[in-house]
This record gives structure tokens, C-alpha cells and sequence, in this order.
């Protein structure tokens, strides 16, 4: 086998078995759009023309504009997708920790953690080409990231309460695997997802949701825009107020300003 066989064989094992190598492969190659406008100290160099002349609200507006119409590679798309069912969820009361896009690869398979009352779910979101199945490989890995997620937290309950308050703790709670896609599952993922108890939703990406998070912390009220770098550390729902909004104006018009704007 020559060398360049032998690199092929390492590459197709590495992305067949590596959550999201494919997808860094491909922001090697093209670039990140996401990644581009949150590391660059003035998005509106990415996401603006030259030519336009504009006020600060204008220009914020065109650049989110822009931002919802750019082609996204692979990864942006996954990544977008884990914002919306956030969004979702967020929107029926439920606390959102984004852990796919703010921890990566160390994410241990679980891209959202949603709490309501003593419900926590544990939720992986998948929106693959229309073409792929989601197969029990990845039904195994989300029930195996739900499973050290409950010992994660059986740990954090026996070393602040001790072990027989974090056994009734632990009783009160239901922790229950999600998996959220844009497309079916294999057949025997379906009845691997039914054995498990996991619950799976098939859920269309709508690109033209809310993007606006406006946040309100210590009494000031800020608005953060899908390329801002803080943007997924933010949740929005645990204080009243608090809101997903489309456009620049409706925040403005709520008394919301641009985070870091002086």
C-alpha cells in the first residue's frame, strides 16, 4: 500500500469516527463564516460592503441580514441548527446551556442541557443532508453521554449534600436522552431510540427564525447578535423580560442596547 493509500485509510477512519471532523476539514479548507465574524474585532469587515454608509442601527440590521443569507458549510449548518432547537426550547420556558457550540469536541455528545423544574433533558441535534439516515451509532453515543451526565451530577449532589441527600436528589430528578434531527432515523436506530427511552424529534431548520438574544444582567438591557462572541453563553428566559427579537428596531424600540456599545 503506498503512502498516499495508507493517508487516505487514516483520513476516512478519522472522519468516520470522530464527531465533527468532517466538518473541520471543511472550515480548514473554505473558512467559517461563524468563526470568521466572531473572532474579528469588526465584523462589518466580513459582513459589509465597503461602499455603504450607514448609521450604527442600519448597519447592524444589514450585517444580520447578511449573516441569515451567506452559504454556511457543514459545520455552520449543524451549529445553526443547535441554536434553533434552542431556541425552541427556550421559548417553552426551559433553560438552555449551549454545550456543542461553546465546548466543541468536549462536548461528550450532548450539544444541549434544558432544565425545567426537575426535569433535565440531554439533547443531541442533528441536521444532516435530507439523504442521510441518522444511524444507532450516534443513538449509542447519546445514551452514553446521557449516562455520564447523570453520573456528573450524582458526583456534584454527593460532594455538596453527601451521598444519601444526593441519592433522594437524584430520585427527584428526570433526566431524559433527546435527540433532535432534521431528517428520520435508520430503522435500527429506531428501535434502538425505543429500547433506550429516548425521545426523538424530527425538526426542520428555519433559517428566519429570532436571532436578536436580548439579555437583561444587573438591570442593563443588551442585545447580542448571532456574530457577537458571547453570543451561546447567553440565556435568555431566566429573567422576565427577556426576549428573542427579529430585527434591530423591535430591540432598540424595547430599550435594548448593542452589548459592548458605549
Amino acid at each position: 500500500m503506498s503512502e498516499i493509500e495508507k493517508l487516505k485509510k487514516a483520513l476516512e477512519f478519522l472522519t468516520s469516527h470522530i464527531p465533527g471532523a468532517n466538518e473541520l476539514a471543511e472550515v480548514v479548507n473554505e473558512g467559517s463564516l461563524v468563526l470568521d465574524t466572531s473572532h474579528e474585532d469588526s465584523p462589518e469587515d466580513v459582513l459589509l460592503k465597503k461602499s455603504e454608509s450607514l448609521n450604527e442601527a442600519e448597519k447592524e440590521q444589514t450585517m444580520l441580514d447578511a449573516f441569515k443569507v451567506k452559504n454556511l458549510n457543514n459545520l455552520e449548518v449543524g451549529r445553526l441548527y443547535e441554536r434553533y432547537v434552542g431556541y425552541l426550547y427556550e421559548n417553552e420556558g426551559w433553560s438552555v446551556t449551549y454545550k456543542g457550540i461553546v465546548d466543541g469536541l468536549n462536548d461528550l455528545g450532548r450539544d444541549l442541557i434544558c432544565i425545567k423544574n426537575n426535569v433535565h433533558k440531554v439533547v443531541q441535534a442533528k441536521c444532516w443532508s435530507k439523504h442521510t439516515e441518522i444511524r444507532e451509532n450516534h443513538i449509542y453515543q447519546l445514551f452514553g453521554s446521557f449516562t455520564h451526565y447523570r453520573m456528573q451530577l450524582r458526583q456534584v449532589f454527593k460532594a455538596t449534600h453527601g451521598r444519601t441527600k444526593a441519592r433522594e436528589m437524584m430520585k427527584n430528578l428526570k433526566i431524559i436522552p433527546v435527540i433532535c434531527s432534521n431528517n428520520d432515523l435508520s430503522e435500527t436506530a429506531k428501535d434502538v431510540t425505543k429500547y433506550l427511552n429516548i425521545e426523538h424529534f424530527q425538526i426542520k431548520l428555519i433559517k428566519e427564525y429570532p436571532m436578536i438574544k436580548c439579555n437583561i444582567n444587573n438591570d442593563r438591557k443588551l442585545y447580542h447578535l448571532p456574530f457577537d462572541p458571547a453570543y451561546d453563553s447567553i440565556i435568555i428566559g431566566n429573567v422576565e423580560g427577556e426576549c428573542y427579537v427579529n430585527t434591530i428596531k423591535e430591540a432598540q424600540n424595547l430599550g435594548f442596547k448593542r452589548v459592548n456599545s458605549k
